[in-house]
């Protein structure tokens, strides 16, 4: 019988999609663990070679950050790109399953990654992995601060338990459970190496992990991670109201590399602003929501009502509050007498028809906010790819912009519980 399967373990390998190192783990129970660092794929083949049938083979599944010498701690995790649901069959620790235990983990995952299709999410990777099946999400790379990090790891968790909520009659059913995967600097079994977890019996025995869907490619879903990095943030019925959100920030961008595909905006230097439509009332709202910031009454009698008639109901907007004689005039905007007249640079939408759209990637909140016909004050920013940001910069600045915002044109829009949340996605450039 084959003990190991080095096209799965590089499926694997490039699956994780690290920026920097990958940290792996020879863990059995009862020997000293033992550990490798590895920056390429022909050392990660050569290290579970060298260690598979020895000891269980484990991998880190976020990235980490750069220059880690030692195994990583929450800390120390700087993005994820990958989440994993990990279907075990009920039974005591550290014992094989049996085939039937195994066949019912199988039949369960089978049913999961059908339901997120039926969801319009992307379809995980299933991995048997010795005992049960792990489902990998491929997620668009996203970054993960000292100021996220804790919110992160809640949304993560949330997710886990949904899923056990969603799949609870199907879990008792099978006699199975979604083990916890959440944590940051979480392990997972390598595909492709020999599950040598207690002892080998023949009603229980070690078994070689495999991939059950090949996973040629990374298929990262926006959607998903919308999905969770969104959870609980509003509540919308018919019969409720639309609250004010804590609009995304962009944070500023110090050159590094760009994966992925990217617009640049010119970044207007006004004052952040958040339009919500519901049940033909609008309202205007300023981005700092913990000084209750509602503009409505002062800026309602110089918004023409042709204009305001053409934002759909049930909708929330991105925008930015500016003059046509600059910044310096946007407070005589709220004056009783304006000595200059508003201009509304909308430039995202999160809300759309009473549906929550941030999920979306950015590309299509963008045709979505192209089919409304805007009229003055209302101007949507127009968006170029980046090709040059030396060069966007510089015209920008020609055309009396502040700067430019690049933005990743498949990323969600992510909404703070408690505050705003920044967003690696969203860079903003200004003049050094």
């Amino acid at each position: 019988m084959d003990d190991f399967n080095e096209k799965d373990v590089r499926y694997f390998y490039r699956l994780l999609n690290h920026r920097e190192i990958t940290e792996l783990r020879f863990l059995k129970r009862g020997l000293f663990p033992a550990f490798a660092f590895v920056d390429n794929e022909d050392d990660f083949v050569a290290y579970c070679k060298k260690w598979n049938g020895k000891r269980n083979i484990y991998a880190v599944i976020r990235d980490r950050k750069k220059g880690l010498r030692k195994c990583a701690s929450a800390n120390e995790i700087i993005g994820i790109q990958t989440i994993v649901l990990d279907i075990d069959p009920v039974r005591d620790s550290e014992i094989p399953s049996t085939n039937k235990e195994l066949s019912n983990a199988i039949k369960v995952s089978e049913i999961i990654s059908k339901w997120f299709s039926s969801q319009g999410f992307k379809a995980p990777y299933r991995a048997m992995t010795g005992n049960g099946v792990c489902l990998y999400f491929s997620l668009p790379w996203y970054e993960i601060t000292d100021e996220n990090r804790w919110e992160i790891t809640r949304s993560l968790e949330w997710f886990e338990k949904e899923m056990r909520k969603i799949f609870r009659e199907i879990l008792e059913e099978y006699n199975c459970r979604i083990d916890s995967m959440y944590d940051l600097p979480r392990i997972a079994k390598v595909i492709g190496t020999m599950s040598v977890k207690g002892e080998n019996t023949k009603h229980r025995p070690w078994r070689l992990s495999y991939w059950i869907d090949e996973p040629k490619e990374r298929r990262p879903d926006p959607k998903l991670l919308s999905y969770i990095l969104n959870r609980n943030l509003f509540n919308f019925s018919s019969k409720s109201n639309l609250s004010p959100i804590w609009l995304m920030q962009p944070i500023p961008y110090f050159g590094e590399k760009l994966s992925g595909e990217w617009i640049y905006e010119p970044k207007i230097d006004g004052w952040r602003m958040e339009i919500i439509k519901f049940q033909g009332k609008v309202e205007f709202w300023g981005r700092r929501l913990e000084k209750k910031p509602n503009w409505t009454k002062k800026l309602i009698g110089i918004i023409p009502k042709r204009a305001l008639n053409n934002i759909p109901n049930g909708t929330i907007l991105d925008s930015e509050l500016y003059s046509d004689r600059g910044r310096r005039f946007i407070p005589s905007l709220f004056a009783p007498e304006c000595k200059a007249k508003p201009i509304i640079y909308v430039f995202d939408i999160i809300f759309y028809k009473g549906e929550f759209v941030g999920n979306l990637p950015l590309k299509e909140r963008k045709k979505i906010l192209e089919f409304i016909e805007w009229k003055d004050p209302f101007q949507l920013i127009r968006y170029e790819k980046v090709t040059d940001i030396e060069k966007h910069l510089r015209e920008a600045l020609m055309n009396n912009f502040e700067g430019i915002v690049i933005k990743e044109l498949n990323s969600p829009y992510v909404i703070g519980k408690d505050s705003p949340m920044a967003t690696a996605n969203w860079r903003k450039i200004k003049p050094k």
